[in-house]
């Protein structure tokens, strides 16, 4: 029992200081790009629809794992200034979910029904003030759960770091198995605290979905 808390008390530290942060990082990174880029995808015109629909294409159709070598190796090439193993893992992980989050907020948006933003143009609102008070709130709600289940698979996404050295929580099991020679022990331990903190956060996001969908039956039948 003493060598099981001692382990977990090891790896703890690497999930809370890398897994998590990289996680919470990247994705305030990438939510507001994804809204600027969900708008443009949404324009009408080329120039602006064009370059972001290349982009989310591009992101979508390569693994993440050659994305964080990429930007490991290549980038400092280009920008002439070497990056840390952790600012390559956050910025490519950051532009990957990019990607994903365009689609899912601009599904949110093209969910509401153009008659809605009608009517509120017929009232007097201007188009600013129908995305703000009208469409917006009711696209957060329905894109809710599919942000949350994104988010949870950036979490998971972010163990690929350690293929570049980060010293997550994968990479420290690494370091501590090859110490304790205890494979079995360790990563059914890392198993397990991915289990728990994934499990919840999933049951989370059905709860999301659940109460999203008697809204919209609600809204339907009224």
């Amino acid at each position: 029992m003493q060598h099981l808390a001692a382990d977990l008390a090891a790896l703890l530290p690497a999930l809370l200081v890398y897994n998590v942060r990289m996680t919470l990082s990247a994705i305030a990174i990438a939510l507001p790009i994804a809204c600027v880029f969900a708008a443009a995808r949404l324009s009408p015109s080329r120039l602006i629809h064009a370059p972001t629909t290349a982009y989310v294409n591009l992101l979508r159709s390569l693994p993440l794992v050659m994305i964080m070598f990429w930007t490991y190796t290549v980038g400092p090439m280009i920008t002439g200034r070497p990056n840390s193993a952790y600012v390559s893992a956050l910025a490519a992980l950051a532009a990957f979910e990019v990607a994903y989050f365009t689609e899912i907020i601009r599904a949110g948006l093209q969910s509401v029904g153009i008659g809605q933003r009608n009517a509120g143009l017929a009232s007097g609102l201007t188009a600013p003030q129908v995305t703000a008070r009208i469409i917006l709130p009711q696209a957060v709600r329905r894109m809710a759960p599919s942000l949350l289940t994104q988010g949870l698979i950036a979490f998971q996404d972010s163990t690929i770091a350690s293929i570049i050295s980060v010293p997550d929580i994968l990479q420290t099991t690494n370091v501590i198995n090859a110490r304790e020679q205890d494979p079995i022990l360790l990563y059914s331990l890392l198993a397990g605290v991915y289990f728990v903190i994934c499990y919840a956060l999933s049951q989370a996001a059905r709860r999301l979905e659940r109460r999203r969908n008697r809204r919209l039956s609600l809204a339907a039948t009224a």
